[in-house]
């Protein structure tokens, strides 16, 4: 039998894995884009020649208090490449004793001196005040047309010039990362968050990856950040190798806009029917840290899968299962219908929207993982722990057949299926 190689990343080392080649239909990958000749210099030359907006160093003066969201380790936005030259045209201007880095983490945990140092570069902590966001630690700024209740941290609020850095890919509810998402999920609160992550918000069909328009948790997420008043964003496009491609600086909503254009063109695949059985994986490290992240990789491949066939996702995890309510409400629950019933009649509840987006997937598809996970914590998530992507395949060509059709998404995110 003719054999296909193909290398997935999962966590830090790749993994080869063989398939039979007469039973693949499509292998889905991204359009390579070539790196950036000179990183810095594409990064000053976005903030002194922004998009829809005047040059950074003009928007702000020495006496202002700058805070500068950065993304946190589950994201592979290179703030160690942007921060530095950013701040630097920054200080340009402003005092340094004036710029504040805040980690917008969301919900996620905060992150410890090595963790930062890894993820801003050690210049950046060891020459700026850093400081993790706290969701206990937000000002109340008013309420979204939506309803959500808009709480925002302390010390972006209490700034007078806010930038965010960002990385632009397929996100599987608010369309695409970046731009907005530095002020929502980023640094709001957890009443926040119940609301623009709600069940029926979750629920609508244009919650999806690269929708925008008529996308009510985009739509909700952008006023939050207006509410919020972010002033300028510096985000960019990434090729596999991790190289920058493309840098969009400038207007917070209009540079964001270009950006999910740009990636929409990169990302986009066409796909040529639904597959029996789709090999993925979360994109290896660090978008594979645990299982809730791997939620992403899960729902790309269920939109291409077809109703009763198979996923397998080989996703690392060495972080474990991300937060305890996510492992909790999923093991209190007999199916995957009784954890959406159980989120529509219990809501607010634990991490309710990444319970709800696996269990959307589980409705439909059974779904094998290849991870660090103990069997007995991945079973009480309702997946199949499968030591190997090939014996996963043993298992569903088992159950569906032996000419059973498959796609294979290596980087499971960062693929835009066009069905």
């Amino acid at each position: 039998m003719e054999l296909t190689k193909i290398e997935l990343p999962c966590g830090h080392c790749p993994i080869t894995v063989q398939i039979p080649t007469r039973n693949i239909i499509s292998i889905l990958t991204r359009k390579d884009a070539k790196g950036l000749a000179d990183e810095r210099e594409a990064i000053i030359q976005s903030l002194r020649s922004p998009i829809e907006s005047p040059p950074l160093r003009s928007l702000v003066k020495p006496s202002d208090k700058v805070a500068v969201l950065a993304t946190d380790n589950t994201r592979p936005c290179p703030d160690d490449r942007i921060l530095p030259p950013l701040l630097a045209e920054l200080e340009s201007v402003v005092p340094r004793q004036n710029i504040t880095v805040v980690v917008a983490l969301g919900l996620h945990p905060p992150l410890n001196k090595a963790e930062l140092a890894a993820k801003l570069g050690e210049y950046v902590v060891a020459n700026y005040k850093v400081v993790n966001h706290d969701v206990n630690d937000t000002v109340y700024i008013g309420t979204t047309s939506r309803g959500t209740p808009v709480d925002i941290n302390r010390r972006v609020i209490d700034a007078d010039f806010r930038i965010s850095t960002g990385f632009i890919e397929p996100h599987f509810f608010a369309g695409f990362s970046g731009g907005r998402k530095s002020i929502a999920p980023g640094v709001f609160s957890v009443r926040s968050a119940y609301h623009n992550h709600g069940y029926h918000m979750l629920e609508h069909p244009k919650v999806r990856a690269g929708i925008l328009k008529g996308n009510p948790i985009h739509e909700d997420m952008i006023e939050q950040a207006q509410m919020a008043r972010l002033n300028f964003i510096v985000n960019v496009l990434l090729n596999k190798q991790g190289n920058i491609t493309h840098v969009v600086a400038g207007h917070p909503f209009k540079a964001h806009e270009q950006g999910c254009q740009i990636e929409r063109k990169i990302a986009g695949v066409k796909v040529p029917q639904r597959a029996d059985i789709t090999i993925t994986t979360n994109s290896g490290a660090p978008l594979d840290l645990d299982l809730y992240q791997t939620c992403k990789g899960i729902d790309t491949a269920s939109q291409i899968t077809r109703d009763g066939g198979i996923i397998i996702i080989a996703s690392m995890c060495r972080a474990g299962i991300g937060p305890e309510a996510f492992l909790e409400l999923h093991r209190s629950a007999g199916s995957p219908k009784e954890v959406i019933r159980k989120i529509k009649r219990e809501e607010p509840i634990g991490v309710q929207w990444e319970n709800q987006i696996l269990a959307r997937a589980q409705l439909k598809q059974d779904i094998y993982l290849i991870s660090s996970l103990e069997d007995g914590v991945v079973r009480d998530m309702m997946l199949t722990p499968v030591s190997t992507v090939e014996a996963g395949l043993e298992k569903a060509f088992s159950v569906l057949g032996e000419d059973a059709e498959i796609i294979v998404i290596p980087e499971g995110p960062l693929i835009l299926p066009l069905l």
